[in-house]
């Protein structure tokens, strides 16, 4: 009708909108009946969902991420992948799918044609690495089943979380190798998919990265019955994939695939090439006929139809402890009313051994050495009926758990074996207090949604992206259904949930920020500092570095990193709202990291190709820099650095003679001395009690007296000759916040070795839990533990005023750090809004109009997704320095960055 008005709105019939959401639910089932490779939407391990767009002929990616603007967490907008629908010619496409890691995406069309992308720099940003499809176009080609080879990286389980006698939780990790097949070139990858057809097809890169293909069949075909709809692959403890694929008869076949691998030309060696391709070996297990569901005395079950197929693989478990692949199925059926309802059916492959009639050994001496054959059996588990549609199944948490997506777009996560959901089964019962196995069943849940077409979980199973029937995109967000967080009880049954999947995903490299889109309802001071603490018992993270010389478990721990980036998270609420005592610290411990790194790597790890006359030079003379790369594009890359590291130092004694003179007379009262340091919000004090950055301080500076030693060196008239103009010019600008600044790199060295002399006094004969415990204190929750008063009171009473009389106060007073970030007053906050700082370098990047990028471009920019942390884009080969290469992949914070410009 005219001026927009249709039937619909002529009657107002209200069940139009209802009716037309079951059409399209119903279409989605049609296609999932049609084939078993058929995922419109995938969330990765490493945070990127990949959707096929409404037109079915391009893929577009979305992110979570952290708005710069007021800290909370929102579903990015979506980025279309480049050449998508030309590789593939514009066919229809049907599935994208995630290699376990997270970083590989294959997306495949109607005709079965698959190519691959990668996440590479950016989370938003997907390269193609295999584009030239060369498959056949026809209809038997189509795949009903893929599956990515898993990496041969051992990953990490936990038991639940229990309560102790002392009412504090225990949380257990246990390790486990991962089940084969794996593909024999480390960081490789390779995938298998099966057509429609029952041909197998394995796609696999190349020493060079490259995919190739081989292929193997599983058997001839007499009539279309013999056709496959569904297949599913999985790994086994032999070291080879168990397939399971579903007829157009209503078959169950099982196959073995061995994938054998072509020798090294060394014996011993690791593999780096492969000198031949691999081939594919098939063996037939078992045939299950009319694999269907039983009959049921509540539901007419007699015309379901299969629409996911899934095989399990064994349930990771000890050496002797016996565990077989299975196989899951769901089928849907609709009710009288109209209503779908799905039932599960479950299978168990088990070997058994083939025995012989015992007349047999009558005939003759059998030898003993002869193994008995075995036989694969196939025994059916009960079903389970549900009155709802599933429109997706997934394993998650290492194949433990079953995640059930509905219609209705409500989610269910259930125990693999008996398919009870953790939120009612009453062993998972959401009432204990003294147990906590997963976020479900200590009380977390989805809210109701709209219905969908399409649901994929977040890599913690925390939240959900529902693509809608009119193909509309949304987040679904875990909330605590258990009661009030506000009373203790439940604050800390959630905080311990949500600390044992953060757990998980740090000890297996998992994206965590959805958890922290759960979180940002809850945030407060109680509830990050019950947080953050459970998070540090769950990892077993010691802050206590103050008793040992600077060593790995400090230097590149990802542990640590994490909750450091955990514990700037919570406290972030927008770049121009001032941080908490908390967060500061954190966010001061990350840079350290950073400048750390940088120094090592440089005075460590040169890059020599390139290099000029002045290392050979300075080796030559017998100078111990000849270990600094000193290249000048290289040095050039830590003159931010330097000038951060100095004003830090200023800052740092600035506020802490500040703090001497709000508490004079009261040192000793640590009560009264953490009451000022909250009202100043400086993270000063802290930063030299806690032995963390104290220890990245005083690490930070015998690199900076090395750099400024090389640097009087190389600028010396007898070196003169020796040492090109562009790095003397280098170390000149090298050596000018170093001189201009108010405090000697030697006189904080020296406060903060005294410093660490007096905490290592107190911690004599201290035993370690309770020396971990108040650097837990004094990190997360920022109080004073009376094992540091005779620290504190030494600092303000003895070290600050004998330093006073050495410093030029005024030069101190009118030193300018308002960039670093750290203070409140209106000039930092201005400074703030008006400049963006690259977080790595430490240099102003230029506005959005200036043409500071290479070539006098605009300069192209990457923020991070979690901490927005904002850097120039660099592609790392291109990088001028080894550190600053190696700082491009993902943020200091542990988190990929994403493209905003």
């Amino acid at each position: 009708m005219e001026n927009g008005f249709g039937v619909d709105d002529l009657f107002q019939d209200e069940t139009v909108p209802r009716l037309s959401s079951r059409r399209r639910v119903d279409a989605r089932l049609d296609e999932l009946r049609l084939s078993g490779c058929n995922s419109k939407i995938a969330w990765s391990k490493v945070g990127s969902i990949a959707i096929i767009n409404s037109a079915g002929t391009g893929v577009e990616t979305r992110h979570l991420a952290c708005n710069p603007e007021d800290g909370q967490w929102k579903l990015s907008d979506a980025y279309p992948i480049a050449n998508v629908s030309r590789y593939h010619e514009n066919q229809r496409l049907v599935h994208v799918t995630w290699n376990s890691p997270g970083a590989e995406l294959a997306v495949v069309d109607v005709l079965g044609r698959v190519s691959f992308y990668t996440v590479f720099l950016a989370v938003n940003h997907l390269t193609a690495t295999r584009s030239q499809i060369l498959d056949q176009d026809d209809d038997l080609s189509a795949l009903v089943g893929f599956w990515w080879l898993p990496p041969e990286k051992p990953y990490a389980l936990y038991r639940p979380a229990a309560r102790q006698e002392d009412r504090n939780f225990r949380y257990q990790a246990l390790s486990f190798k991962p089940f084969g097949p794996f593909h024999p070139i480390a960081n490789k990858v390779a995938a298998i998919g099966v057509t429609r057809g029952g041909t197998v097809k394995m796609w696999y890169q190349d020493g060079q990265g490259r995919y190739q293909e081989v292929t193997a069949e599983l058997e001839g075909f007499a009539s279309l019955d013999d056709l496959f709809s569904h297949a599913s692959i999985s790994c086994s403890k032999d070291h080879s994939a168990v397939l399971a694929a579903y007829t157009l008869s209503k078959q169950l076949r099982v196959y073995r695939i061995v994938i054998n691998w072509p020798q090294p030309n060394q014996p011993n060696q690791p593999h780096t090439v492969l000198p031949n391709p691999p081939t594919l070996v098939i063996k037939h297990l078992k045939i299950e006929d009319c694999a269907c569901p039983a009959d049921s005395s509540t539901h007419d079950v007699s015309r379901a139809q299969l629409t996911h197929l899934e095989t399990l693989a064994p349930n990771p478990a000890p050496p002797d402890i016996r565990s077989s692949p299975g196989v899951l199925a769901v089928f849907a059926n609709k009710k009288a009313d109209g209503e779908t309802f799905s039932v599960i059916c479950r299978w168990s492959l088990k070997e058994t051994p083939c025995t012989l009639h015992p007349s047999f050994d009558q005939m003759g001496v059998r030898r003993t050495s002869v193994s008995s054959p075995t036989i694969s059996e196939l025994y059916r588990m009960d079903d389970v009926v549900m009155d709802k549609c599933i429109i997706g199944v997934s394993q998650v948490t290492s194949g433990t758990v079953i995640a059930l997506a509905f219609s209705d777009g409500s989610l269910e996560l259930r125990d693999r074996y008996v398919i009870l959901p953790f939120s009612t089964a009453r062993e998972y019962c959401s009432t204990n207090k003294n147990v906590v196995m997963n976020m479900m069943q200590a009380g977390f849940a989805f809210p109701p949604e709209k219905p969908c077409i399409n649901l994929a979980l977040s890599p913690n199973n925390a939240v959900a992206i529902r693509l809608g029937p009119d193909n509309d995109t949304g987040l679904i967000v875990m909330e605590y259904m258990n009661g009030p967080m506000e009373q203790n009880d439940n604050l800390e049954i959630a905080c311990v949930a949500l600390a044992h999947q953060h757990a998980y995903s740090c000890n297996n490299l998992i994206n965590n920020d959805d958890l922290l889109l759960v979180a940002q309802k809850y945030r407060n001071p109680t509830f990050n500092n019950t947080f953050l603490s459970e998070a540090h018992r769950a990892l077993n993270l010691k802050m206590d570095f103050a008793t040992e010389s600077l060593n790995e478990r400090l230097f590149r721990n990802p542990l640590l990193q994490r909750c450091l980036s955990l514990q700037n998270s919570l406290d972030f609420r927008g770049e121009r709202v001032n941080k908490r005592l908390s967060g500061k610290l954190a966010w001061a411990t990350l840079h350290l990291r950073v400048a750390s790194v940088a120094f090592a790597l440089t005075f460590n790890n040169p890059q020599r190709q390139g290099q000029g006359g002045s290392a050979g030079a300075a080796s030559g003379s017998g100078s111990t820099s000849s270990d600094i790369d000193l290249r000048p594009e290289a040095l050039q890359t830590l003159l931010g650095l330097v000038r951060w590291l100095m004003d830090i130092m200023s800052l740092t004694i600035s506020d802490l003679f500040e703090l001497s003179k709000a508490t004079k007379n009261r040192t000793s009262d640590l009560a009264y001395v953490r009451q000022k340091v909250l009202s100043g919000n400086s993270p000063a004090l802290f930063l030299a009690l806690s032995s963390a950055p104290r220890a990245l301080l005083r690490y930070n500076c015998r690199s900076l007296r090395g750099l400024e030693t090389t640097a009087g060196k190389h600028l010396s008239p007898t070196l003169s000759t020796a040492t090109d103009e562009e790095t003397k010019a280098t170390f000149r600008s090298l050596k000018v916040p170093i001189e201009s600044c108010a405090v000697k790199i030697s006189q904080f060295e020296r406060i903060m070795t005294d410093i660490d002399g007096t905490i290592r006094a107190a911690y004599h004969n201290i035993p370690e839990a309770e020396r971990a415990q108040a650097e837990k204190l004094l990190f997360v929750n920022n109080e004073i533990p009376p094992i540091f008063r005779a620290a504190v009171e030494r600092l303000l009473n003895t070290t600050l005023p004998n330093l006073r009389n050495d410093l030029d106060i005024a030069k101190l007073f009118w030193h300018d750090v308002t960039w670093l970030g750290f203070h409140d007053d209106v000039a930092s906050r201005e400074y703030r809004r008006r400049n963006r700082i690259d977080a790595i370098r430490k240099v102003v990047l230029p506005k959005d109009d200036d043409s500071g990028g290479a070539g006098g471009g605009k300069v192209r920019l990457r923020r991070c997704t979690r901490c927005c942390a904002v850097v120039e884009d660099i592609v790392p080969n291109k990088s001028p320095s080894h550190w600053f290469g190696s700082m491009q992949r993902m943020c200091f914070c542990g988190t990929l960055w994403m493209h905003i410009s």
